[in-house]
C-alpha cells in the first residue's frame, strides 16, 4: 500500500539530519532549544500534505494534550497556537518544514526575501542572501559557515513536490493552504463531539 506521506517524511528527514549537524557542529552559536519560541509568534498556514501531519501528530497527542491545543483555537496573542504556556511545541514531532528551518541560516535568491530580514550575503557560485534568527549565530567569531547554510528555495522545491504527490493519492488541492488554527479547531470539534456523546 502507497504512503501518500512518503515522501514528505523523507524530505523532513534530510531537513532534520541537516539541522542535527549543523548543531553538533554549532551547538554554542545557536540559542534554539526546547523552550525557545522566539520564532512562533505568528500565524502559519501549511500545504496539504503538512496538514496531514499535523492532523497526524495531533492524534497522537493525549487527552489532555488535545484539549491544551483546543483552547488555544481560539486564543490571538500573537503567539502560534501550536505552543503551551512554557512555549514548547505541542506538536514538535510533526511541526511543519518552515518550523524546523527556522533558526538555521537560509539561503535565498536575491529580491526574494525583505532587505530588513538579510543577515549577509552569500559568496561563492551559489550567491543569494542569507537570513537566520538573530539569537544565533551572533558575532564574528560565530558567523554561520558555508556548510551551516541551508537553499531554502530547494527545501521549498521539494516540498511542493511532495505536496503534488501526496493530492495526487488523496485528492486535494496542491495550492491549498491551512492555518494551523483550523487544524486546532478540527481538535475542539472532535472535542465537542465526543462531549456530545456522553
Amino acid at each position: 500500500m502507497h504512503d501518500p506521506l512518503a515522501a514528505h517524511r523523507a524530505l523532513v528527514a534530510k531537513v532534520d539530519t541537516f539541522e542535527a549537524a549543523v548543531r553538533a557542529r554549532r551547538d554554542a552559536s545557536m540559542a534554539c532549544r526546547a523552550g525557545c519560541s522566539a520564532c512562533c509568534h505568528t500565524e502559519l498556514s501549511v500545504c496539504d500534505v503538512e496538514a496531514a501531519l499535523v492532523r497526524d501528530g495531533l492524534a497522537v497527542l493525549d487527552a489532555a494534550g488535545r484539549a491544551r491545543v483546543a483552547s488555544r483555537a481560539d486564543v490571538h496573542d500573537g503567539r502560534c497556537v501550536m505552543l503551551d504556556d512554557e512555549g514548547r511545541c505541542a506538536i514538535y514531532d510533526a511541526r511543519p518544514l518552515v518550523c524546523r528551518t527556522q533558526g538555521l541560516p537560509l539561503r535565498y535568491p536575491d529580491g526574494v526575501i525583505p532587505e530588513a530580514a538579510i543577515m549577509a550575503r552569500g559568496k561563492g557560485p551559489r550567491g543569494g542572501a542569507l537570513t537566520w534568527c538573530p539569537l544565533n549565530f551572533q558575532g564574528e567569531d560565530h558567523a554561520p559557515r558555508a556548510e551551516d547554510v541551508l537553499d531554502a528555495e530547494r527545501v521549498d522545491a521539494m516540498l511542493a513536490l511532495s505536496n503534488r504527490e501526496h493530492v495526487a493519492h488523496t485528492g486535494g488541492d496542491p495550492t491549498r493552504r491551512t492555518s494551523l488554527r483550523a487544524l486546532a479547531r478540527e481538535i475542539t470539534a472532535e472535542l465537542n463531539e465526543g462531549n456530545a456523546l456522553c
